[in-house]
């Protein structure tokens, strides 16, 4: 990316949606000219993990969300200068719709704990309605 006088004066906003399998963000001049994009895939839900279709579960792991915004956002500010940086004004950020996650007392998702990492229920989950989820009863 070249840096001219106007791009260096610019002002920046971030913007992030999580998705159903990949986290996308862009990087915006606050004329809304793009700067950059970056998108990460959720490597546990492409592997399939923690997902049954046949029983109607889909679960994401809360660190597929992590690494996601992780790398997005590095991607998003690798070329810029720290002048650039600086001038990052807001981060907005937006999803597919409503995702549950079990928590424990001071907020950190029960998936991250040791003992809980590979339990379905401790993950992300979708609300009734979302997914083709029928909020039929059994595991969902």
């Amino acid at each position: 990316m070249t840096m001219d006088a106007g791009v260096q004066n610019s002002q920046y906003v971030i913007g992030v949606d999580f998705g159903t399998d990949s986290v996308r963000a862009l990087l915006l001049d606050t004329g809304g000219e793009q700067i950059a994009d970056a998108v990460f895939h959720y490597p546990r839900w492409a592997k399939g993990a923690y997902s049954d279709p046949a029983h109607n579960r889909f679960r994401q792991h809360p660190l597929d969300y992590l690494e996601g915004l992780e790398s997005t956002v590095r991607a998003l500010l690798k070329d810029l200068s720290p002048r650039q940086i600086k001038k990052i004004r807001a981060i907005s950020v937006d999803t597919t719709g409503s995702t549950p996650v079990a928590v424990d007392a001071s907020g950190k998702p029960l998936a991250l704990k040791k003992g809980f990492e590979d339990n379905p229920q401790c993950h992300v989950y979708p609300v009734e309605g979302s997914y083709g989820n029928t909020g039929s009863g059994g595991d969902q």
